[in-house]
C-alpha cells in the first residue's frame, strides 16, 4: 500500500512538472511567433491551449487538484519574468489569469463529473459547463482588476472602458467557449498521437528496472520543465 502511494505521489508530481513544462514551452513560442506576426488573436490561443494543458494533468492523475498545480506551476513560470525589464502588468495579470483559469476548471471538472455520474452527457450540457467555466474565471479577474491592482493598472486593462469590457467578457468568451467544445466534441481524435506516443514511451521505460526508469522519467521531467522557464526568459 505505501508503495502504491509513493509510486502514485511520483506519476502525479511527474506530470505535472512534464504538462507544466510543455504549457511554458508552448506560451514561449506561440507567444513569440504571435507577437512577431502581430496578428491580434492570442485570446483566441491562450485560453483552449491552457485548458489542454490541464486537461491533460487531469487525464494522468484523476486529480482536479492537479489542475490546481499546474496552473500554479505554469504561474509561477510566467513570474520568471519579473526579472526582465517590462512592465509588471503584463507579467503579473497573465499569472493571475493563470490561477483563475485553473481553480474554475477544477470547479468545472468536479461539476461535470457530478452530473456525469447521473448520465447528463448533452452537448447541451457540456456547453454550460465550458461556458460557466470561461465566464467564471473572467468574473474572477476583474474582481481581481477591480479591487487588487493600482488604477495605473486597471486604466489599460480589460475593464478600462465599455468596449474593452464588451470584448473580454462577452465576445473573447463566446469564441474561446466554442473553440473548446468543438475540441470537447474531437477530444478522442486530439489525444490519440498523444495516447500513441505515451504507449511507446512506458514500452521503452518497462525494458528498463524500476529503478532506472523512475530515475529517467524524474530527469525528462525536469529538463522539460527548465526548457519551459529557459523558452520564458529567452
Amino acid at each position: 500500500m505505501e508503495k502504491e502511494s509513493k509510486a502514485s505521489i511520483f506519476s502525479t508530481a511527474a506530470a505535472i512538472l512534464v504538462w507544466g513544462g510543455l504549457w511554458g514551452i508552448f506560451e514561449a513560442t506561440a507567444g513569440y511567433l504571435l507577437h512577431l506576426f502581430e496578428l491580434g488573436i492570442g485570446w483566441l490561443v491562450w485560453y483552449p491551449a491552457a485548458c489542454f494543458f490541464m486537461l491533460n494533468v487531469y487525464r494522468k492523475t484523476r486529480r482536479t487538484g492537479a489542475v490546481l498545480l499546474v496552473g500554479l506551476l505554469s504561474a509561477c513560470i510566467k513570474l520568471v519574468n519579473l526579472f526582465l525589464p517590462g512592465r509588471i502588468d503584463r507579467v503579473l495579470n497573465p499569472a493571475v489569469s493563470i490561477v483563475f483559469e485553473a481553480l474554475t476548471l477544477a470547479a468545472a471538472i468536479s461539476a461535470y463529473n457530478y452530473f456525469f455520474a447521473q448520465k447528463k452527457r448533452s452537448v447541451v450540457f457540456k456547453s454550460l459547463i465550458i461556458l460557466c467555466m470561461n465566464t467564471g474565471w473572467r468574473i474572477l479577474y476583474m474582481l481581481y482588476l477591480l479591487f487588487m491592482v493600482p488604477d495605473w493598472i486597471r486604466e489599460i486593462s480589460v475593464i478600462s472602458s465599455t468596449n474593452a469590457f464588451v470584448e473580454f467578457f462577452f465576445v473573447h468568451n463566446l469564441l474561446t467557449s466554442l473553440i473548446l467544445l468543438g475540441a470537447s466534441l474531437m477530444i478522442k481524435y486530439i489525444l490519440k498521437p498523444i495516447r500513441i506516443f505515451e504507449h511507446k514511451l512506458s514500452a521503452f521505460l518497462s525494458s528498463f528496472p524500476n529503478k532506472t526508469a523512475v530515475g529517467i522519467k524524474s530527469a525528462g521531467a525536469v529538463f522539460v520543465l527548465v526548457c519551459g522557464i529557459a523558452l520564458e526568459l529567452l
